[in-house]
């Protein structure tokens, strides 16, 4: 450090700086852009495992009208409310060779008069699609139901050891 006097008393102080000029200020920049972009990779593939995994649930959907029609003309529906997911014996393997089944199916609620489901959800790793039919009540159901995704993110654990 040096200093050097003027003639009007005040003093001028200089400071040798070591290093890159810059170099913490590009370093800081970069940090924020790696995370930045890491942030989105991962919304991205969130967001487009949760579109395949609605597009399966859709399907499902699909394949549990058709596969009602033939139970229908046979000795009922494919719902049975004493299984553990809602399905007739045999009801998901007939559903697994219509469509892709990349997890677990379990059907809810059941519209016995028009032969399709009114509730029920699918869950595909961690992602969870849940359907409830939101018709009028006059039959004329459609595509016109409610689809919510959900992603599972384990946030805390607690076991006890014994």
């Amino acid at each position: 450090m040096e200093e050097i006097k003027t003639g009007d008393n005040s003093k001028t102080t200089f400071y040798r700086g070591y290093g890159i000029p810059g170099l913490r200020k590009i370093a800081g920049i970069l940090i924020v852009a790696a995370i930045v972009i890491g942030l989105i990779c991962g919304i991205g593939t969130v967001s487009s495992k949760a579109r395949a995994a609605i597009s399966h649930a859709k399907q499902i959907r699909v394949a549990m009208k058709l596969i009602s029609m033939e139970y229908y003309n046979g000795d009922g529906s494919i719902f049975d409310p004493a299984t553990d997911n809602g399905l007739r014996d045999g009801a998901l393997g007939r559903i697994e060779t219509v469509c892709y089944v990349g997890g677990d199916v379990m059907l809810n609620s059941w519209d016995a008069e028009n032969d399709i489901p009114l509730s029920f959800s699918y869950r595909e790793g961690r992602y969870l699609v849940e359907y409830r039919e939101i018709g009028q009540g006059d039959g004329s159901y459609g595509m016109n139901g409610s689809w919510s995704v959900y992603y599972d993110l384990k946030i805390l654990e607690y076991t006890s050891e014994q």
